[in-house]
């Protein structure tokens, strides 16, 4: 299933995605769930999915205004320079744990939605993300069982304001810049998207291929990470973490290609999703 949040006649809503349209699952499910964080928390993807095999759809995809995914996740973290390929372009060395960071919603814009240039850079950033959407609680779990936990996957932009992102120790404000990424359409299930671990990841800004990419690159797997960040705190229905992206950046190019208002932004996760955005002025 292909699951996503959205507004639509004045209310909002949530539904599972077809070719031909949305059938809205709102209020429909057993529990009355009002949100997919609700239906993850509650463990009724198969309801779900049971209810769609036979509904016909209830809006067309251009009557409904996209929404976050998840639009009130409790946590997102993020991990920097996980591609093997990007780690070099960037001139670092292999790490021996991932880097985390955390990043909040309200920095994210959705599916068709405007990103708003930094006011205080011209160094904006793209990058294309394969993102995992946990659906179970989840702590202390190992790495052989991690992708029991997940309900799916999406696709992020993790826009990246990069001169913020070195003014310290800490990458938080080049990374948390206030709609500066994007994060949907929608959210694949685990069970259509098939294996993290061989995605192509692309991503395209006004129509040139940027990033051309595949998860078998990570230097840390989805599994691993899930095991690894369930280790210091409880990951919730609904969180998402972001695996990082390949190489290809802006940053990387001589002289860096950054990002400018007009421009059109495209990342394609094979199997998950594809997520379209412009860049506006602030």
């Amino acid at each position: 299933m292909r699951l996503a949040s959205f507004w639509v006649s004045g209310h909002e809503g949530f539904g599972a995605v077809t070719d031909n349209g949305i059938i809205e699952l709102t209020g429909r499910l057993s529990g009355r769930q009002q949100t997919l964080r609700d239906v993850l928390e509650a463990g009724v993807l198969e309801e779900a999915a049971q209810i769609t095999a036979d509904a016909e759809v209830d809006y067309a995809l251009g009557e409904v205004e996209w929404r976050l995914p998840i639009p009130d996740p409790e946590k997102i973290y993020c991990v920097g320079q996980n591609y093997a390929a990007h780690i070099t372009e960037m001139g670092y060395e292999l790490p021996e744990y991932p880097s985390i960071f955390a990043r909040f919603p309200r920095t994210f814009v959705p599916h068709n939605g405007s990103m708003i240039m930094p006011s205080h850079s011209g160094h904006f950033d793209y990058e294309g993300e394969m993102t995992i959407v946990i659906g179970t609680e989840a702590r202390h779990v190992s790495e052989a069982d991690a992708l029991d936990y997940v309900a799916g996957y999406t696709v992020c932009n993790d826009g990246s304001v990069r001169d913020w992102q070195k003014r310290g120790p800490q990458v938080a404000p080049g990374k948390n810049w206030e709609f500066s990424g994007m994060l949907g359409p929608w959210i694949t299930t685990s069970d259509e998207a098939g294996d993290p671990g061989n995605m192509a990841v692309k991503t395209w800004v006004n129509g040139e291929l940027r990033q051309d990419g595949n998860t078998s690159d990570l230097v840390f797997s989805a599994s691993y990470l899930v095991s690894y960040i369930s280790t210091f705190i409880t990951l919730m229905p609904g969180d998402m973490i972001t695996t990082g992206s390949p190489s290809g950046v802006a940053v990387a190019f001589d002289p860096p290609k950054w990002l400018k208002p007009g421009d059109h932004v495209e990342i394609e996760i094979e199997t998950v999703g594809k997520l379209s955005g412009d860049v506006i002025e602030g």
